[in-house]
């Protein structure tokens, strides 16, 4: 994972840069012939500007401006596609992928065919913002939500962090807007919609420090943030003490009634820190803790069966799975060559596929055994099965390889390189 250090350059084009712009005056003084004007700040050049015309720093800057990004991987970034797969609730055909700094793409007839979705997401010289999660309201198929990430930092100001965060999409997709309103941490790492209520959604910010010149070494606050009006606006959940140290890199959701959600807290620099376990049952607005004896561990991936009973973890490196039969209340330990995702088919928990870098296994009876299934072309960093659709599974690997199986995951076909076929030039 790389948080980029590109910074934009204040010395050049001193009265034409947006920080000039919308931080200073401008005295006009009279020097016969010519009239010069003179930019006169209140602040330093490298302090956030405050836009009282934009508070939430929602206006779409650059996002007008497609530009290719990165031509491949390089200087930190390995084309990693982080947690971002998302097939959509209804129609097993259509695809949602994040890539690092290439933007987003999107499949509707089940990856015969791509194509890149970025406009209006703001970006450097060179690249997007990393996509880490993408979700799709299963009440409203148009609706689709974007949690993005570049270094911890503000979400307002001229820094290489304010062009990424929250991005929506009312039009499937085709077009993005940011929506940031309540935000301080633009780091961010997860998103779900609630499963009834497409209103109610739920937002992981990652805690860090940020890695760019101008404020290098800042910590900025981890959190669980909720929003109950479609994302427009960000609030903040309350959950144990220690939110602000912790990582959140995955959201589950569950059940048949009232929708259920579940996170792992992780603190990156001292996992005695982290908060663990959690679950939410009331559209994210609170988070009890839950599986206290796997506090302390390295939790990379879980997965939660849909009436949210069976619980299946895996820590980095452990090469086990945690099972859990009974909503978290005690675990057994499994021996199985697990280090990656892991996931349980929506309509049979029993069907599980975990990975191990590019080697992808497949158990039938609820991990008692499994099958070497595929060797893909780069590390496994997602899966997804098919909400309405369940034997339809989907795969991608660092580097962009895509697969689909269309038999629960015994089998599968390699759809695309989107390197390789061009998609992203």
């Amino acid at each position: 994972m790389r948080q980029d250090e590109k910074e934009r350059d204040f010395l050049t084009g001193i009265v034409k840069s947006p920080v000039v712009q919308r931080c200073c005056s401008f005295r006009f003084i009279l020097i016969l012939p010519l009239f010069l004007m003179i930019p006169t700040c209140s602040h330093k050049m490298d302090e956030p500007a405050k836009d009282e015309d934009d508070p939430c720093s929602n206006a779409i800057g650059n996002g007008n401006e497609i530009i290719p990004g990165p031509a491949g991987p390089g200087g930190g970034d390995f084309d990693q596609v982080f947690r971002s797969l998302e097939v959509d609730p209804v129609n097993p055909d259509v695809v949602y992928l994040g890539t690092e700094r290439n933007g987003i793409v999107k499949t509707s007839d089940g990856g015969v065919t791509w194509h890149r979705q970025r406009q209006g997401m703001r970006h450097s010289a060179s690249a997007y913002p990393e996509v880490w999660d993408i979700a799709v309201s299963p009440s409203n198929l148009r609706l689709v939500i974007a949690a993005t990430a570049d270094s911890p930092g503000p979400v307002a100001g001229d820094y290489p962090s304010s062009a990424a965060c929250v991005y929506l999409s009312s039009d499937a997709g085709a077009t993005w807007t940011r929506s940031n309103c309540g935000l301080t941490n633009s780091y961010a790492l997860c998103v779900r919609f609630d499963l009834r209520n497409p209103s109610v959604l739920v937002l992981g910010i990652g805690a860090g420090k940020a890695t760019f010149t101008a404020l290098v070494g800042q910590p900025f606050d981890g959190a669980l943030m909720h929003s109950t009006d479609g994302g427009i606006n960000w609030n903040a959940s309350a959950a144990p003490a220690g939110p602000d140290k912790n990582v959140f890199w995955i959201l589950r959701t569950y059940g048949s009634g009232t929708t259920g959600f579940a996170t792992f807290g992780l603190c990156l620099d001292d996992t005695s820190k982290n908060l663990g376990f959690l679950r939410s049952e009331d559209g994210g607005r609170n988070w009890t803790a839950f599986a206290p004896t796997l506090r302390k561990r390295m939790i990379t991936a879980f997965d939660v069966s849909t009436d949210g009973r069976i619980l299946r973890a895996v820590e980095r490196d452990a090469f086990s799975v945690f099972q859990s039969s009974n909503s978290g209340s005690s675990w057994t330990t499994i021996a199985a060559p697990a280090n990656g995702p892991i996931k349980m088919s929506p309509s049979n928990p029993n069907v599980v596929l975990f990975c191990s870098s590019e080697k992808v296994y497949r158990s039938t009876n609820g991990l008692q055994s499994r099958d070497l299934v595929l060797a893909a072309m780069g590390r496994v960093d997602d899966i997804e099965f098919a909400p309405s659709k369940p034997n339809v599974v989907y795969l991608a690997t660092q580097g962009y390889h895509i697969y689909r199986s269309t038999d629960s995951g015994a089998s599968w076909s390699h759809l695309v390189s989107l390197r390789a076929a061009g998609i992203l030039n």
